[in-house]
């Protein structure tokens, strides 16, 4: 690649990660006080809504929304053309297969931000659009499969943030900054959240397609709600909701301090790199 095509892709990491990390923010922010006020979490969806009522907010989700379709090319340029250097193996497609259907997941994101802005009013949320989708594909033949592949797919998921808060494995693409560092707490915190919280949403979507009930499918902000309903639900939804703020942060130093192992050579120190 040229070193113009780099910088671009580049920018489209930093700009996307830095989207991603809004929307969670707004969405960890909202379910930790509604925590401690008595209020109703939000999902992603929700958050989009949360961002237009705000001064300037049709400005504000505009660059939100231009933020995820950045985020959208650029896991889908990484992906085909395996700039993480993941390999060819069956994990290598495996992992390169996850990053592309990360970018169709934040180009979904992308339109609802953009309906929200045309419609200049509140959207369907997370649940509702879990369990459109899922009644449609389960109008079709083989619908049914899919809707439980998606369900394994986003279990997958959360047990891969679990292994990667576990393992630090995300310490390798960031520069070494002693920011960075400083923020390592919360950023492993969040992961774990986050992938929590998919538990529920992953564990909804199979449940639906097994059940053949797309009535059990549900997104995040349902997720957070079924925390509330438990046992110290309060307490439970406000870690989630600092542990998805802690995702958010997560984000913001993804977009500040990540490098593209294919494009950034050997030169540049990361957190694993030894210290001299």
């Amino acid at each position: 690649m040229t070193d113009h095509a780099n910088t671009a892709l580049e920018w489209l990491m930093r700009a996307g990660y830095g989207a991603r990390g809004v929307v969670y923010l707004i969405v960890g922010g909202l379910a930790f006080f509604a925590a401690l006020n008595g209020g109703e979490a939000e999902g992603t969806s929700g958050a989009l809504n949360f961002l237009i009522r705000q001064p300037f907010g049709a400005v504000l989700l505009a660059i939100t929304a231009a933020g995820l379709f950045a985020y959208t090319l650029w896991r889908l340029v990484d992906g085909i053309m395996d700039l993480e250097n993941e390999g060819d193996d069956a994990e290598g497609y495996a992992n390169r297969a996850g990053q592309v259907m990360s970018g169709l997941t934040h180009a979904a994101l992308g339109v609802s931000a953009i309906l929200i802005l045309m419609k200049g009013a509140r959207a369907s949320g997370d649940d509702s659009s879990a369990e459109n989708w899922s009644a449609s594909l389960m109008q079709h033949p083989a619908g049914q499969l899919v809707v439980i592949a998606a369900g394994i797919t986003t279990l997958c998921v959360a047990i891969y943030l679990f292994h990667k808060a576990w393992n630090a494995a995300h310490r390798k693409d960031i520069i070494r900054k002693e920011m960075a560092e400083r923020l390592e707490p919360a950023v492993r915190f969040g992961l774990a959240a986050h992938g929590f919280v998919l538990l529920i949403v992953g564990g909804l979507i199979l449940w639906a397609g097994i059940s053949a009930n797309p009535e059990h499918a549900a997104g995040l902000g349902e997720a957070l709600r079924i925390l509330e309903t438990q046992a110290y639900g309060r307490v439970l939804l406000a870690l989630a909701g600092a542990g998805l703020v802690g995702f958010a942060v997560y984000c913001f130093v993804m977009a500040r301090y990540r490098i593209v192992p294919r494009l950034s050579g050997n030169t540049l120190k990361t957190l694993v790199s030894p210290a001299r």
